[in-house]
């Protein structure tokens, strides 16, 4: 791999850098920021209690919490409150408006003052398990204060019987140690019964569909005839019932198919697996609806095509689509397609496709029903994958997308307008079509070449372009250089977005002057973020 950036004017590794203040008061944006790069820093927010050591029981790392708790302490109460509401509200981002909230109401002296917006925040039952699991990091272990106590205690005081059977058990469990943890007053005897019987865990949990397939799979048959048939028939009692939820048909079409499900089962289940409101409902990234779609293309059984073309549809809707980020934008995104990249990309969240449902342990298939495959054989997602589908679905809901490949020369691309996951999956094939090196100072010159304004450039590889050059470095070939002249002469606003899809020890994101961002590795919620951040004047107003 080569980088091609002059050493001139570079930083040294222990810089802080520069952020971009948008018109705002610095510790206004600091703390914005930091609260969105720990976002970043994460790979899941809190579960319940005691679910790890200090740094890790909320899913961030400490450097992202020292961060967020020095900006905490230099703001005043209004902001703070304003902010947290603002992130409450949007989609993905709530659990930092727990971090804050909890942060705050940590602070020594803050309880009465912290009480109302928790109250505004944590707004429902589930919420408090993971709203605590924050202040236990935040307070190192103490009880929140009689007037936050208070809040949470008429949140559960709401518990119903039928609606705590219903919770997965770790939400079981989180709201059993949150009960131990506030230690609320029942506000009736019937509250306190239930109180008594979820602490003594008294209470049989209801089994969902996925139990219950699960435990068919343990039992012993006769014949693996007699096995296909009850699983069959479970698979349609499922998906006839709705009762099987989206994220389980998603990760388990392969064994569907095994079973030898009828052809009007096979509908019912395509027309779920598209439906636009449950794609949006449950925010699947498209990179695992790829994964899904691979594993289906490697399967000869009959309905494969067709939940493959409802894969197609459900992507349209997926959480990228979704995002504001690049809407009513011109965009470049240049992808560098060399070998390196074909390595797998690690997400926020993980995609799978193996029978894992609410119990939390992978069945075992065994022996492949009807000569199908077995599930997980490496039809994963590569780092090579993540421009062309993003580019793909941008061009898809409408914006202006350029798009081409860098490497020793700039290429532009015209991808293929035809099913997204189809042409994303054969653009594998393009490897090294435009070198191998990382030339990316080409895409700057060429928008200067043609006179063409654009808003955003991003720029996806696997290493990190920024203060990086190669041994024989040619003058004139710095990014940086280039990509100033562009802002100074063609678009003061544009912005430059450099991701560095390996990663590896760098910042999750850093935000350095001229409009430019690196983002280090790929987290689901990036474009949450990166969208949140781009309006942060408007979050500071709200």
């Amino acid at each position: 791999m080569k980088f091609n950036f002059s050493l001139k004017k570079r930083q040294p590794a222990s810089a802080r850098y520069t952020f971009v203040k948008a018109g705002m008061p610095d510790g206004k944006s600091e703390l914005y920021t930091s609260l969105l790069s720990a976002a970043l820093s994460s790979h899941a927010g809190p579960s319940g209690l005691h679910s790890g050591a200090s740094g890790l029981r909320t899913g961030v790392s400490g450097d992202a919490l020292s961060a967020v708790r020095e900006s905490i302490r230099s703001n005043d109460t209004e902001l703070l409150t304003g902010l947290s509401l603002y992130l409450r509200g949007q989609k993905n981002l709530g659990h930092l408006a727990f971090l804050l909230t909890a942060e705050f109401a940590a602070l020594p002296g803050n309880d009465e003052k912290a009480a109302p917006l928790v109250g505004q925040v944590v707004r429902q039952v589930t919420d408090v398990p993971a709203w605590l699991g924050y202040f236990e990091v935040a307070g190192g272990g103490q009880r929140p204060g009689k007037a936050i106590r208070k809040i949470l205690a008429e949140l559960l005081n709401q518990l119903e019987e039928y609606s705590f059977s219903r919770y997965s058990r770790e939400m079981q469990e989180g709201i059993r140690q949150a009960l131990l943890f506030v230690r609320p007053r029942a506000a009736t005897r019937g509250q306190k019964d239930l109180f008594t019987k979820i602490l003594r865990n008294q209470l049989a949990p209801r089994p969902t569909w996925e139990q219950e397939w699960h435990a068919l799979h343990q039992q012993h048959y006769d014949s693996p005839e007699q096995r296909q048939v009850t699983l069959r028939d479970k698979w349609k009692e499922g998906i006839s019932s709705f009762r099987i939820g989206y994220t389980a048909l998603l990760d388990n079409l392969q064994p569907m198919l095994c079973t030898g499900v009828s052809g009007k089962v096979l509908k019912l289940a395509a027309e779920y697996l598209g439906n636009a409101a449950a794609v949006t409902r449950t925010g699947h990234s498209p990179l695992k609806m790829l994964e899904v779609y691979r594993g289906l293309r490697r399967m000869d059984q009959g309905g494969a095509g067709m939940l493959a073309e409802a894969l197609e549809q459900a992507v349209l809707h997926s959480s990228w689509s979704q995002s504001d980020f690049g809407k009513n934008s011109v965009s470049v995104i240049a992808m560098d397609v060399s070998n390196s990249m074909k390595r797998p990309v690690s997400t926020g969240a993980p995609v799978s496709t193996g029978l894992t449902f609410n119990t939390g342990v992978p069945v075992n298939m065994g022996v492949p029903l009807s000569g199908c495959p077995p599930v997980n054989t490496g039809s994963g997602v590569l780092r090579f994958d993540v421009a062309p589908l993003l580019a793909m679905l941008w061009k898809g809901r409408g914006d202006q997308v350029i798009t081409g490949f860098i490497g020793n020369t700039w290429k532009p691309v015209e991808l293929s307008g035809g099913p997204i996951l189809m042409a994303t999956d054969e653009l594998r094939h393009r490897e090294g079509e435009a070198g191998y090196a990382i030339n990316a100072h080409l895409v700057i010159q060429d928008l200067l070449k043609k006179q063409q304004v654009v808003d955003k450039v991003l720029i996806f590889t696997d290493t990190r372009l920024w203060d990086n050059r190669t041994f024989n470095q040619a003058a004139g070939t710095n990014l940086g250089d280039w990509w100033r002249l562009y802002r100074s002469q063609m678009a003061p606003q544009a912005k430059l977005y450099l991701f560095d899809l390996a990663g590896y020890g760098a910042r999750p994101l850093e935000i350095l002057e001229d409009g430019v961002h690196l983002v280090a590795g790929w987290h689901d919620q990036v474009l949450d973020v990166l969208s949140v951040l781009e309006n942060r004047p408007d979050a500071i107003e709200a």
